[in-house]
């Protein structure tokens, strides 16, 4: 094997992994004016359609980075969760209308349709894949992270400051970082498949139905396709792949009738699991999506799970290789995503535990019901199983000063946050506020002032009382609340920013 090394001043970040964390970390970043490398180990592109419904809180941070009209072009809106027992009865529906967000469903398409979007945006943005080159180990330097690469069985050796462990579960980067996802796996083991149905459903309709034999869930795909998850026999060891004719017969047992199971374009066999690892970061090495965290599939949150980890650590990381921010900035991203990756793996957990418990009482003779909470109850479901309510409350980047107030607190999404332009922060403010001047000075292209009176959305939304001030991250979450804005709720404001951006001005 031929050996070379070099150091790549250029990528002073090293993402491992093409998948949709890696991808779009990728695409953040040079949004954000750091060009990253990007390997993957696979030789080319796949076909696999797996991860598949983008929930509305990441349709959000799609917006955000300028990349939501592909998106919505490809894939297929779901508005309506259907829960279906023996013979096709309702057990209930939840409705994503209402949640409060631009995106009141969500976009369905096959993962690798989606990989494939972000890669054309990179390209676009003159960056391609390294396509056939592994990660064989990751060591410290002390100029930073020495990695090893097998390149077509040419070995590189390159010296990079950081790397974004995005290679999926069985991360060489996590391994390099003695981690483990820790956790539980699921009873059972699972198919999933992408095909065409010829049982009759109502459009952006997903369907879970439940039997005394287990359940089968169906989501809608472009094409007139479907996404299946459906439990195997227990008795069921074999390990090639179910046929057409296979598939076909168990989802008829599953629900009960002839589904019309057609042109199997690709099937796989899984096991559901509930992990995650101790340690997201160390510091030079950050893990990012399956290499960090694995959810039940039934609650649709493990790629978008691992699109918010990118839109986290994209900000900070190009802030402190630009020099505009703290190196202590970068040990948020493990607090701030340890705080959302236990809260996906509860509400995936719920919902896992929902489907079983309702097929628990098909094998017992009963009929399966869930409790019928009020409306404010269902919206607060329908907005946590969106991710909407994902808050980094906690955190030290979140701060306020001056009275508790009604709206969004420092640490939650800022709801109108997708249409402020730019890559900087934004200071929200309602009616006069003294020492702007000075704070436009001092944090110049960091911190956008943006006047609620000339804010490209409406007052109402944004709920910033008047004489009061917000301040947004760059990914969308209130960073800091001044209520109200005066000269010492500004100066706390103004420390804040210390804590982790480097002024233009001392």
């Amino acid at each position: 094997m031929l050996d070379s090394s070099k150091d790549d001043a250029s990528a002073p970040v090293l993402i491992v992994g093409a998948g949709p964390a890696g991808l779009f970390a990728a695409c953040e970043l040079l949004r954000y004016g750091v060009k990253p490398r990007v390997v993957e180990r696979r030789l080319a592109p796949h076909r696999e359609t797996r991860g598949t419904a983008l929930q509305p809180a990441v349709l959000e941070i799609l917006e955000r980075g300028g990349l939501i009209e592909p998106f919505l072009r490809a894939g297929v809106r779901i508005r309506h969760i259907q829960l279906l027992g023996p013979g096709l009865r309702e057990i209930a529906t939840a409705d994503l209308a209402g949640i409060g967000c631009r995106y009141e469903f969500q976009c369905s398409l096959p993962q690798w349709r989606t990989e494939a979007i972000l890669r054309e945006h990179l390209g676009r943005l003159g960056l391609a894949v390294e396509f056939g080159t592994e990660v064989t180990s990751i060591e410290d330097d002390p100029a930073g992270l020495r990695v090893k690469l097998d390149v077509g069985g040419r070995m590189e050796v390159v010296t990079t400051a950081y790397v974004l462990g995005a290679g999926g579960a069985h991360s060489v980067t996590r391994h390099s970082m003695q981690e483990h996802l820790a956790g539980e796996s699921y009873d059972g083991r699972y198919v999933v498949a992408d095909t065409k149905l010829g049982l009759p459903c109502q459009p952006e309709y997903g369907r879970v139905i439940v039997g005394p034999t287990g359940f089968a869930l169906l989501s809608p795909l472009p094409e007139g396709r479907w996404l299946i998850f459906v439990n195997r026999n227990e008795a069921d060891s074999r390990t090639e792949l179910p046929t057409a004719a296979d598939l076909a017969a168990l989802l008829n047992a599953r629900i009960g009738r002839d589904v019309g199971l057609r042109d199997l374009r690709w099937v796989s066999y899984f096991k559901m699991h509930k992990r995650a690892v101790g340690r997201l970061s160390d510091g030079r090495r950050f893990l990012l999506g399956d290499a960090a965290h694995l959810s039940s599939p039934l609650g649709g949150e493990g790629i978008n799970s691992a699109f918010m980890d990118a839109a986290n650590i994209a900000w900070k990381l190009a802030l402190v290789v630009r020099g505009a921010a703290k190196l202590s900035l970068l040990d948020s991203y493990a607090i701030e995503r340890g705080i959302a990756d236990d809260h996906v793996l509860e509400v995936s957990d719920e919902v896992h535990r929902l489907v079983m418990d309702l097929v628990a009482m098909c094998e017992c003779g009963r009929v399966p019901t869930v409790p019928q909470g009020d409306p404010a109850q269902n919206l607060a479901a329908a907005r946590r199983r969106s991710m909407l309510d994902v808050s980094y409350a906690g955190s030290a980047l979140v701060g306020h000063a001056g009275a508790v107030i009604k709206g969004p607190s420092p640490g939650d999404r800022f709801p109108p946050g997708p249409r402020l332009s730019g890559t900087s922060h934004h200071l929200i403010v309602s009616g006069e506020a003294p020492r702007l001047d000075y704070l436009r000075a001092r944090w110049d292209k960091l911190v956008s002032v943006v006047e609620l009176s000339s804010a490209p959305f409406e007052t109402a939304e944004a709920c910033v009382p008047t004489g009061d001030a917000i301040l947004v991250r760059p990914d969308g979450f209130i960073s800091f609340r001044a209520a109200p804005a005066n000269d010492m709720a500004m100066d706390a404001l103004d420390a804040h920013l210390t804590t982790y951006l480097v002024p233009l001005q001392k």
